[in-house]
């Protein structure tokens, strides 16, 4: 049945006619990614309503330094006012990590999930609507190619794409990355930043002077990755958007 599944799934991936792509998800009906027991009115691979009403979902004003709720009389939350200026114009967060949070991410982007993919892009792109903002081109923070090998997928690529997909927006690779780094999880800012120092590069070609970009990740902690996957954009005008924000 799970093979049955994920033949279904990669069949209605491709299929490119809305009207075709409508009729085959009402077919392949599967349970939300989140529980995966309850079934979603808006479609394949979306969150049933109870997992919806389990996410902290970030939908009031909005800190443009990390995305998450602001926590005072300044735009800034109070987290961000501590690290100081950030080099993008805005930035929004789909959720909060709390343990639920935490939990979908984790699956996710190790737990070999990808049907969550989908699942966030749909809350990222009404995100993205709500708030009005346009974009010329979606760009996905890259992974080096061993760290690409060892989980076998980007997770801030295949964001992108069904983001891109939802929102009508290109997807783009304009960076490219340098040289393996260390995990970020155990440092701290300081060692987040020396680790990432010019891990990053414009690819050859890319053109991005004047340009509105959305930038993406999965996760902010202290920004220090899309703080340094920033540095080669310049001239552009930068977003960022990240799945879960802590």
């Amino acid at each position: 049945m799970e093979l049955l599944k994920n033949y279904a799934r990669g069949f209605v991936k491709n299929v490119k006619n809305a009207h075709w792509r409508g009729l085959t998800e009402a077919a392949c009906v599967f349970p939300c990614p989140g529980c995966r027991e309850g079934l979603s009115e808006q479609g394949w691979n979306c969150f049933c309503d109870e997992c919806l009403g389990r996410i902290l979902r970030i939908t009031g004003p909005h800190c443009p330094g990390c995305g998450g709720p602001q926590d005072g009389i300044l735009a800034y939350c109070s987290k961000c006012m501590r690290i100081g200026v950030r080099p993008w114009r805005d930035a929004y967060a789909v959720m909060e990590l709390d343990p639920f949070g935490l939990e979908l991410v984790h699956r996710y982007k190790y737990g070999g999930q990808v049907e969550l993919a989908r699942a966030f892009a749909a809350l990222g792109a009404e995100l993205i609507r709500r708030s009005g903002a346009e974009f010329d081109v979606i760009a996905p923070v890259p992974l080096h190619w061993t760290r690409y090998c060892t989980r076998g997928f980007n997770q801030a690529h295949l964001f992108c794409l069904l983001l891109g997909r939802e929102l009508g927006i290109p997807v783009r690779r304009l960076l490219v990355r340098r040289r393996a780094t260390r995990r970020q999880a155990r440092l701290n800012r300081e060692q987040r930043l020396n680790n990432l120092t010019d891990a990053f590069a414009l690819r050859r070609g890319a053109a991005v002077v004047g340009r509105k970009i959305l930038l993406v990740d999965d996760v902010l902690t202290t920004g220090a990755t899309l703080t340094e996957a920033c540095r080669p954009l310049t001239g552009a005008e930068v977003s960022i958007m990240v799945i879960g924000r802590r």
